[in-house]
């Protein structure tokens, strides 16, 4: 496993926070980002990085007209990679921008003292938008252009990993999406790598159930509790087999992108999401093929962030009757999946190697759809004779754990609570550290991180 494994989508800080902020990088640092991805997603399209912001003269998608952007440029990627250690991961403007334009940005970004080590090239073309399908008509017309674009950089930037766009198994008509990475791969040469995202729903048909209140309780039953729990790991067997296992031998994937996203259900930001996505996160490790995940976003509101950007960050989710029945969020406090990737990616700065766990006692689960999944989920990390351990438990009961089977002794951290509680402040959660020898009991709904 690459030490430098687990990352975020920094797109989100487009949106308002700095790097000039103590309290934000702080918390920034807390997640032990070991990759950033700038300027990240479709907004990299239109990117002009010599403002940090979109390009005046492109005709910008309805989505961006109205959006008021906090300029990040690289100086302020610079900036952000130095407090916190981590290491960019451009993804280069091939829509509104040319070769020349992002060569020199990332030469600029070598003499600001950025390595040149990770990078894409761009992002989603296997979208058919207009705009997409006007620059490249097909997968075959992006692989042509994307190997010239791979030759150039080569000769500039040799030691540089280079991505290109693939597209995700979805249950499309597109003829365009689903047959992409087939043609792609046909005509692409030179590239080490084929980007993937991972979004994947909550499992339940759609909910029209509304919140009247910040504490009114949610109309899910213990079983759809237990299939939005299992949600990940059926999403990560189709994506297994439809999206990983036709790649050819030899080729790294990328996970640029994933979290959960189901506008249907009123899931966002409870502590099942936190739970689901750092299921996510762990399934991710049993592919070989997979050396890099990123999860979106860093910072923003509850539907994906793993910090709050501001006070409303559950307002925009449309989860309640109107914006003002929805808690207030406490601003660089934590989300639901940033605080149980707070102990993953803890758990995983510095390591090198990866070890699934086995837990025959735990019981199996299953919910009100969806395949059965194993209640207790667990990996080592190690590095040396440094090692660490994650276990999560995704029941509703309390479950024991012979830790000395997997460290003699060490400290421990753990997060637990409701799956409904919409976390939305550092106390919504109940978090315990201490020491252990012998067992370890691992509470409902739990995520523990041990160290020895």
């Amino acid at each position: 496993m690459p030490s430098d494994y687990f990352g975020y989508n920094g797109a989100g800080l487009l949106r308002g926070n700095s790097w000039s902020d103590p309290a934000f990088v702080r918390g920034v640092k807390s997640l032990q980002p070991s990759t950033l991805r700038y300027p990240g997603g479709t907004i990299a399209n239109y990117w002009n990085w010599r403002s940090g912001g979109f390009l005046q003269d492109a005709e910008l998608p309805g989505e961006f007209k109205k959006q008021k952007l906090n300029a990040v440029d690289l100086e302020d990627l610079q900036q952000g990679c130095q407090a916190t250690g981590a290491t960019p991961v451009f993804v280069l403007n091939l829509l509104t921008a040319n070769l020349g334009n992002q060569l020199e940005m990332l030469r600029s970004a070598k003499r600001a003292g950025l390595p040149i080590r990770y990078i894409e090239l761009g992002n989603e073309f296997y979208i058919g938008s207009q705009d997409n399908k006007a620059k490249f008509p097909s997968a075959t017309d992006y692989a042509n252009e994307a190997n010239r674009w791979v030759t150039a950089i080569r000769k500039e930037f040799p030691e540089a990993k280079l991505a290109v766009v693939g597209a995700a198994p979805r249950k499309v008509r597109d003829p365009r999406w689903t047959g992409w990475n087939r043609a792609l791969l046909a005509a692409q040469r030179g590239a080490d790598v084929l980007t993937l995202h991972h979004y994947y729903s909550a499992g339940l048909p759609s909910n029209p159930f509304k919140r009247t209140r910040a504490s009114a309780p949610v109309a899910f039953t213990a079983d759809q509790i237990a299939a939005v729990l299992g949600s990940p790991f059926a999403a990560w067997k189709q994506f297994q087999r439809d999206g990983i296992k036709p790649l050819p031998s030899g080729l790294e994937v990328w996970i640029t992108e994933y979290n959960m996203l189901d506008r249907g259900q009123p899931v966002h930001g409870t502590w099942m999401h936190g739970l689901g996505v750092s299921a996510a996160t762990l399934l991710f490790l049993e592919e070989p093929k997979i050396t890099r995940v990123i999860n979106h976003v860093l910072v923003g509101n509850a539907l994906f962030a793993s910090i709050f950007s501001n006070e409303t960050g559950f307002a925009a989710l449309g989860d309640f009757t109107s914006p003002s029945r929805a808690p207030q969020t406490v601003p660089l406090s934590l989300t639901a999946g940033g605080t149980a990737l707070q102990l993953i990616g803890n758990a995983l700065q510095g390591m090198n190697t990866a070890q699934k766990l086995s837990f025959p006692g735990a019981p199996a689960m299953q919910g009100s759809s969806g395949p059965s999944f194993p209640s207790v989920l667990g990996w080592s990390f190690s590095r040396g004779s440094n090692s660490q351990v994650i276990v999560m438990n995704l029941s509703a009961a309390a479950q024991q754990l012979a830790a000395s089977a997997l460290l003699a002794r060490g400290s421990y951290e753990q997060i637990a609570g409701d799956p409904l509680t919409l976390v939305n402040a550092p106390g919504s959660l109940r978090r315990t550290s201490g020491a252990f020898t012998g067992k370890i009991t691992l509470p409902a709904y739990s995520i523990t991180r041990l160290s020895s």
